[in-house]
């Protein structure tokens, strides 16, 4: 009998001294943030009016700099209303680099602003490639610098899940 209490006894005190030692779980992420800058060019699908408000479907092209380097193409949807605010959503895909890995992923933001400048919140998924398992979601703020054209600045929070 007391060799089995010794052995239960051991065994007691070794498990909280492997939970020290042993890494933790495989399915811990680390999160990671990062900013930069975008450029992007705009071609007018369709535009229309209702109650006042001026709506433009759109395709983009943005050029992204900083903690997403590539190329996002979009298309989306931009409503002036007569108060001068707009508000604005898209979704596309950017192919690139995050965070040193290369692959697309699906990226979709909303804005909303005062004459040619704006705040928005963009949520990105569905990774392909080395950007498979990628999360992210951040801010940006959006100048619109003509017809077709605007730049701007954005931060993110990401993590790839493991």
């Amino acid at each position: 009998m007391k060799p089995i209490r010794a052995a239960f006894t051991g065994l007691l005190v070794l498990v909280p001294a492997l939970m020290l030692v042993l890494p933790g779980s495989a399915n811990a992420a680390i999160s990671s943030s990062g900013s930069g800058s975008f450029t992007t060019t705009g071609e007018v699908i369709n535009i229309s009016q209702v109650g006042g408000n001026t709506i433009v479907t759109a395709t983009e092209v943005q050029t992204l700099t900083g903690a997403l380097s590539g190329t996002r193409t979009a298309t989306g949807i931009e409503i002036f209303h007569p108060d001068g605010t707009f508000t604005a959503h898209d979704t596309g895909t950017f192919t690139g680099t995050i965070g040193g890995r290369t692959g697309s992923i699906t990226i979709s933001g909303a804005s909303t602003g005062v004459g040619n400048t704006g705040d928005g919140q963009i949520v990105g998924d569905r990774g392909a490639g080395g950007l498979a398992g990628l999360h992210l979601q951040g801010t940006f703020q959006p100048v619109i610098t003509s017809a077709n054209t605007a730049d701007g600045t954005y931060s993110i929070q990401f993590h790839f899940e493991t």
